[in-house]
Parts: structure tokens; sequence; C-alpha cells
């Protein structure tokens, strides 16, 4: 049985540092004289120091995988074994939708799934390690990333993120088939100013507990074994350098003894930020604060044994370092199978199966949202339909960050569609102008048009902030020319973020934003447009009005001069346009009809050890079986901080059958009713607090009880 200490005590310091830089894999397998002379170089490394390296971000295939880990331990003395981290961030190669989407379910066993599937197919390449899940709060939409996480609110993030890392986990990492977890960006990289990339980020240490701490926090507890630092800073200093986040915060407070990993070329970049003098700095400023491995750069290699014989660094920091990496491959089984996953016959027989495709298209119909239907949803056979727009043709469905994922794997939208009703006319034109007489005429003649249109995927994700969140002119203008001519017009909306529809919205009978579904995006879609899926989702970060509210979420803090339209003109709004989205958290429309009522409360005190039983009944008086996400908040109206006007606590996706009814209860305890103080200390305070229920944010039941 490996040793880890003795192994540590065993390697010579240059071994030991080497083991915390992260390189990619053609330094291993190219010509280090030829094909990566120049990153080599850029990089300041000799070959030796190469093959000193500890992890590899990315690779191929499993043939790749091997190629990789054999050349290294042809040159390794110890023969400590390469790890393999890459971004499988919401499938590897059958490609479930993105997060974003997949959060608008409501329904953390789903995105568990999905997990599962990505991680048994990432491991048949042999990769260990998955930088996942995302647990960015954000409530800007201008934030290209917001495509990678799971909305606006604290609590949805916790349970997500714990859901992510037991599909990629299951039953322990070192088993074939599960990936392990790490958790990104730590910490609040979604706050990012502006909605700006890698910008500045500057919140209180409140705020930081509060609301963006909560998503890492539940995917640590959860068993996460890495943590990757964002690009921000915190109170002035980058995370990657920051001692407070990475020691302080989630080594002591948190007890967190796995792997703390910057993201790319993040150490380095503290140069640019102005924390850093020069590599050797920022290489000691890290080590101190406690970052571990360095992705894609060389700060350690180059400077870490020098600050250590200058006592700048004590040895016990590095071998701390080192320890967690060796502990984590020797927990991955890496030791005794350096191959561990890597299976070409079971990457052939297993990736894209026809089995992962099926869990990825049940994922798909849950991971949308309706966001209206005027009576013209769910289509029918016998109409005459005409599908327009650039996503009738274009199967670029997939989204960011689909490393593998490929759009040849998916089905374009008019051919899904096919499978049911022929369309009289399939155009990706966003002019009416340009269609021929015959297409023309077969518009006039329809009596439903689908159009399909949205974001490109490269229009979100990482480096991808906008600030202009409308449709594109040239589909804008296609609507307002589909609205002049009397048409039921159908919008399926692709995208990464949320966006504004305020000038579309009074022109199409229907919405469905169906944001990027992965491969099995158009089956999903043109099932749920023919009503063979009842849409259930609700969406997870408030849809703006107009750029100008950004940042807007519904779990806001009260001012001390709300508006309340009673004609007083000195309160908090816009003179331009009103404070409320255009669609609220938590919004989402079904093909059911569904009524809340007999909302009631077992008491009306609640005491420690006495829980409060909150219950209502859910009745769809429709003809159509369908799933209601039913959701409970509070608001707690006297404390020692100003809470928000609304929280949400707890939820639960129930299946109601047509024309019947059934009772949801929730079990409310005092642990719902906490809060961060301003001493950092968290519990909850005795008064008045509100519970409110409803199928969205805007439209609860309310009333009061007190903690006493």
């Amino acid at each position: 049985m490996l040793n880890i200490k003795t192994l540590l005590n065993s390697l010579s310091i240059e071994e030991k540092i080497g083991q915390l830089m992260q390189l990619a894999p053609f330094f291993f397998i190219g010509d280090l004289k030829k094909e990566v002379y120049g990153p080599i170089q850029a990089l300041g490394l000799k070959e030796e120091e190469v093959f000193l390296s500890g992890s590899v971000l990315g690779i191929g295939n499993a043939s790749e995988m091997r190629r990789v880990q054999e050349a290294y331990l042809a040159k390794s003395r110890h023969k400590i074994p390469l790890i393999f981290m890459a971004d499988i961030i919401h499938g590897y190669k059958t490609i479930f939708p993105v997060p974003l989407a997949m959060s608008t379910s409501f329904n953390p066993d789903l995105i568990k799934k999905a997990a599962r599937i990505s991680a048994l197919e990432a491991q048949t390449a042999g990769i260990h390690v998955t930088f996942s899940p995302m647990a960015d709060l954000s409530r800007d939409p201008r934030w290209g990333r917001v495509v990678e996480g799971f909305g606006e609110d604290p609590y949805l993030n916790q349970v997500y993120a714990k859901a992510m890392v037991e599909g990629y986990q299951h039953d322990g990492i070192e088993k074939v088939g599960n990936l392990a977890s790490c958790v990104k960006h730590f910490a609040a990289y979604g706050a990012s100013e502006a909605g700006r990339d890698y910008n500045t980020v500057d919140i209180s240490r409140l705020n930081l507990h509060q609301y963006y701490l909560s998503g890492y926090k539940a995917a640590i507890d959860a068993g996460a074994r890495l943590v990757m630092t964002s690009f921000n800073i915190i109170e002035g200093i980058p995370a990657t350098q920051n001692k407070y986040l990475l020691r302080e915060l989630l080594k002591v407070q948190w007890q967190f003894d796995g792997v703390v990993i910057s993201d790319y070329d993040s150490l380095r970049q503290t140069i640019e930020h102005g924390t850093s003098e020069d590599d050797y700095d920022a290489a000691k400023k890290a080590i101190l604060a406690g970052l571990d491995i360095e992705m894609a750069t060389s700060s350690y290699v180059l400077n870490l044994k020098k600050l250590i014989e200058n006592n700048e660094v004590p040895m016990s920091l590095l071998d701390d370092a080192v320890y967690r990496v060796l502990k984590l491959k020797n927990d991955l089984g890496l030791f005794d199978n350096p191959f561990k996953g890597a299976d070409e016959q079971k990457e052939r027989e297993f990736v894209l199966s026809k089995e992962n495709k099926k869990v990825a298209l049940e994922v798909a119909k849950e991971s949308m949202v309706l966001l209206k239907n005027d009576s013209v949803l769910p289509l029918k056979y016998t109409q005459k339909i005409a599908l327009l727009g650039e996503y009738s043709k274009n199967p670029h469905t997939i989204g960011p960050w689909s490393w593998h994922g490929r759009s040849e794997d998916c089905t374009p939208l008019y051919q899904a569609i096919s499978k049911y009703t022929k369309p009289l006319l399939v155009s990706d034109s966003n002019d009416l102008s340009t269609l021929s007489p015959s297409d023309y005429q077969a518009l006039v003649e329809s009596d439903v048009v689908v159009v399909a249109i949205g974001e490109h995927a490269i229009e979100s994700g990482e480096a991808h902030s906008k600030t202009n969140l409308t449709l594109k002119p040239n589909d804008l203008r296609l609507i307002e020319d589909l609205s002049k001519l009397g048409k039921k017009i159908v919008l399926v909306l692709y995208h990464g973020r949320p966006v504004v529809l305020t000038d579309v919205e009074p022109k199409v009978h229907a919405i469905l934003d169906t944001f990027f579904l992965g491969t099995m995006a158009q089956e999903a879609i043109t099932e749920t447009l023919f009503g063979f899926n009842n849409p259930s989702g609700k969406l997870t970060m408030s849809y703006p009005r107009s750029v100008g509210q950004i940042p807007i979420y519904y779990n806001y803090l009260n001012t001390g001069r709300p508006f309340k339209n009673d004609g007083n003109p000195f309160t908090s709004f816009y003179l331009d346009e009103k404070n409320t989205p255009l669609y609220p958290f938590g919004y989402g429309l079904s093909y059911s009809s569904f009524k809340l009522s007999n909302y009631r409360l077992s008491k009306q005190i609640i005491r420690e050890s006495e829980p409060i039983l909150v219950s209502i009944d859910v009745e769809n008086a429709s003809p159509i079986d369908g799933y209601e996400t039913v959701q409970l908040y509070i608001r707690d109206y006297a404390a020692e901080v100003a809470r928000p006007v609304q929280e949400l606590k707890q939820f639960k996706k129930v299946f109601v059958k047509a024309k019947s009814k059934q009772t949801v209860t929730f079990e409310l305890t005092v642990s719902d009713l906490v809060y961060v103080h301003s001493d950092l200390s968290t519990y909850a305070d005795h008064g008045r607090f509100s519970i409110q229920v409803g199928n969205t944010s805007n439209q609860v039941h309310t009333t009061d009880i007190t903690f006493l």
C-alpha cells in the first residue's frame, strides 16, 4: 500500500515543484524542439522540467491519453502518474443542455443524471477530473458565463452544485467511471463589474458570505475534491493570491483538504492586476496564500526553489501542496492504474450511445421555459406550418463549453419537425423580400409561423460579455414583417443568457425559450411544439425589460423609499421604465392550467425544535397532465442587517394529472430562517417572518409567522 508521506520525502525539490504544474498534452507527445518549441520557450521551461509536471489540461481520446501517460512515465524517476483534467461542463460527446437551461428544470435528480452520463463518457478517454460545477452566482446577464451557472439564487446554486458533484463522483472517485469534481470559480466571479468578463469584483465580505459562497460550500460539503480560483480580485487581491479566500476560509475555516488549482494563466495575470512585480513575486504570494497547482504557467517551477532557498517560503508549504496532489492521485487509483478509464473499445461503444442520447432528450425536455402562449401551442398536424429563421436549418444547438461535442451529431429543426408534418415553407432567411414568389405564397397560406432565432453559441460563454441583449436587428425586422402579415407567430429562442424581449413580446403569440439544449435539442423542441412534451421549466434568472435595469434580481433589498405607485415622486423608480422584470424569477407556463389554493400553516409560531407545516393545494383544471413547481419563499421583516424582500428556501416539482388536485406540504424549520449577520456568524433572529408560496416569485400566497 502506497505511503504518500514516504513518497513525498523521497522526491527532490524539483520533483516536488513539478507536481504543482499543469500543462497541455502536446508538451509530452509533440516534438519538443519543433512542434512545441514556441510554447516551451514562452514558459521558460526545459525538457526535463516538462517531464516533472504533475497534471495535464485536456486530452483528445483514450489513445492520446495512453500515449501521453506512457511518454511521461518512461521519463519519470518515481513513476508518479499524470492526472488528466478537463472542462466537462454539460457533457462529453453526448451534450446536455447548458447549465443555465438545466437549472430551469427545478429537478436536481435530472441534473445529477446528466453529470453521471458525462462522467461515464469522459472516463472512457482517461479523464480523471472535471472543472465543474460552476457555482458562480450572477445577477448580470451581460456576463457571458451566466450560461455555465445556475442563475441568480443562492439556494438553487447550493442544490444544483451538490447534485452535479454527486453525479460526477457517484460512489467514489477511486472507481472507474467516476470523475473527481473541481468546483469553480472561487470566488464571486459572477459579480464582475458591468458584466464584463475578468473584470473587477468589489463586494463586501458580508455580501460574499451572505450570497456568493453558498454554491462552492455546497459542492465541497458534497465531496468536491478540487477548487479552482477565479480570475477576479476580491478586496483588491486576485483570488489566486488571496490568503483570506484560499487559506483562512477554504483550508482553515472550511477544513478543505483537497487541491486548489488556478484558472488558466491566472497566476501570471496577477502581474497585470498590479499585485505582483514579476513571476518570482507571483509565485511567492500564491504559495503563501494557499494555491496548490498553477494551470498553464511556470511561475512555481521557475521560482519556488529559489524562494525556499532564500527563506521566503517555508518548505512545509510546498510539502503540503504536493501532498494534496499526490493524495488526489492515490485516491483516484492512478498509482495502481495510471491508464485508469482510458478504454478505446468502450469509447466507441458507449460515447454518444442511443441510451445516452435518450437521457439527453429527457433532460432537454425539462430544460426549456414557455414564456408566452396565446392558445397557439401546442401545434396540430392539420395546421399549415411555415418554419423560418436561422435555427430552422442550423444544427449548432450544443452551446458553449461543449468541448468534444459536434454539431453534426445534432438534427436540424426542419428535419425533426418533418417527422411529424411537412412544413409548407422552410427558410433560414430573415428577410422576407428574398423569398421566391412560391415560397412567399406558402408563407401567406400558412396558419402559423415558427420563427427559430437567437444568439450564436459563441455569443455567450467565457470572454463573451455583451451590452446589447436584444435580438439581432434582422431578426427583429423578420418578426415585425411577419406581424404585419397578421400571422400567428411562435418564437423559438436559442441563447445562453436572459435576453430583452420587451419589443418582441407583443408581436408574437408564443415564446418557447430553449437556450442551448444540446445534442437532442431539436427533438425535444419538436416534441414540445406538438404537445408530446408539456413544458415545465421555470426561469432561474430575471429577464429585464431594458438593459438599464441590470443588475435585476428577485431577492433584492428594499430601499427606505420603495416605489408604491401612490403618486409620491420621491421613491425608488425609473422615469422611463417599470422597476419589475419582464419575466420574473420562478416564472414559466405550461400547457396545463394550474391553480394554487387553500394555503394553510399548521401553526403561526415557530420554535427551535418545532417546525411548521406549510401546505397548499395544486389543482390542474386542464385536460392535460403536467408538472408544476411550487416555490416557498420567506421574508425577515426586521433583522440585524437588511434582508431581501424574498428568499427561495424550498421547492417541490409535482406531477398533477388532468382534472385533479393534490396537496403540497413543506416542513419549515428554523434553519430556513437563518442568515449571515454583520460579524459573519449565522443564526436566525427572533421576530416576524412572511411565508410565501406560489408558482412564480411575483404571484404568491402569504401569511406571517413568529419565531419565538
